[in-house]
C-alpha cells in the first residue's frame, strides 16, 4: 500500500520525492529511527509502498544534510540525534509558527481557509484508520502543517523554509493524552483565522509546545 498518497494540496501537491524525504527525516529526528539504525532501500519501501527511486534521493538528500552518514560496505546508518539537539529545534519550531501565525493574521480575510480546513479529513481519516503513530497519519499531519505555512508566508519565503531541515524537526511533537488530533487541529486554525494576532500567536504557541496540561487553546 502506497501510505504517501496523501490529501490532495492543489498546486502546491509535493512530489512522491519529497513526500518520502520529509517522512525520513521526520523519523530521524523525531527518534523513530534511532541513532545507529541501518537504513536500507529496500525495507523502506516496503514499508511505504514506493520504489527504490525516491527512497535513494531521499537517502542522498538526509546524508548531505548531516542525520544519515555512509560506513563500512556502503552501507547507511541513523546518526545520533541526541535530547539537547532536538530541544533546540523544537524552539525553534515554536518562534517559526508564532511568526507564521502573526503573517496570517495580517492576511486573514484573503487565506483560503476552506481549503486548509479540508484537510482535516485526510488527517481524520488516516488517524481512525491506522492510528497516531502510523506513516499515514505522520504523511497527513505534516501536510496539514506544510500547507499552513504556505498560506502564511510568500512562495519564495516558504520555499526557503520548506528546505531547512532544522526547522521542521518532525511533522509535530508526541500527541500526549487528552488531545484528540483532529479537533486540536481544527481549534488552531479557528484561531488562526480569527484576525486577533494575540489569539493566533497564542494558539500556535500553546499547539506547538503542547504538554500534558494543554488540553486546550484557550
Amino acid at each position: 500500500m502506497n501510505v504517501l498518497g496523501g490529501a490532495d494540496i492543489s498546486d502546491a501537491q509535493m512530489s512522491v520525492r519529497e513526500r518520502v524525504y520529509r517522512f525520513l527525516r521526520q523519523r530521524i529526528t523525531t527518534g523513530e529511527y534511532a541513532g545507529g539504525i541501518r537504513l536500507t532501500e529496500e525495507q523502506i519501501a516496503a514499508e511505504l509502498g514506493v520504489s527504490r527511486t525516491p527512497i535513494r534521493e531521499a537517502l542522498q538528500r538526509l546524508t548531505s544534510e548531516g542525520l544519515v552518514e555512509r560506513v563500512r560496505r556502503g552501507q547507511l546508518v541513523v546518526v545520533e540525534f541526541d535530547a539537547a539537539a532536538r530541544a533546540e529545534l523544537h524552539e525553534l519550531r515554536v518562534a517559526f509558527d508564532r511568526v507564521a501565525a502573526k503573517m496570517l493574521t495580517a492576511k486573514a480575510d484573503t487565506v483560503d481557509w476552506p481549503a486548509l480546513y479540508a484537510l482535516l479529513d485526510p488527517l481524520g481519516a488516516a488517524l481512525s484508520e491506522f492510528g497516531v503513530g502510523s506513516p499515514q497519519y505522520s504523511i497527513a499531519h505534516l501536510e496539514f502543517h506544510m500547507a499552513v505555512n504556505r498560506a502564511a508566508f510568500t512562495p519564495i519565503t516558504s520555499s526557503f523554509l520548506q528546505r531547512q531541515a532544522f526547522l521542521y524537526p518532525t511533522d509535530d511533537y508526541v500527541q500526549q493524552p487528552g488531545h484528540e488530533p483532529v479537533s486540536q487541529h481544527r481549534a488552531l486554525l479557528d484561531e488562526l483565522a480569527s484576525g486577533d494576532l494575540e489569539r493566533a500567536t497564542t494558539a500556535a504557541r500553546i499547539h506547538a509546545l503542547r504538554g500534558p496540561g494543554n488540553t486546550t487553546l484557550a
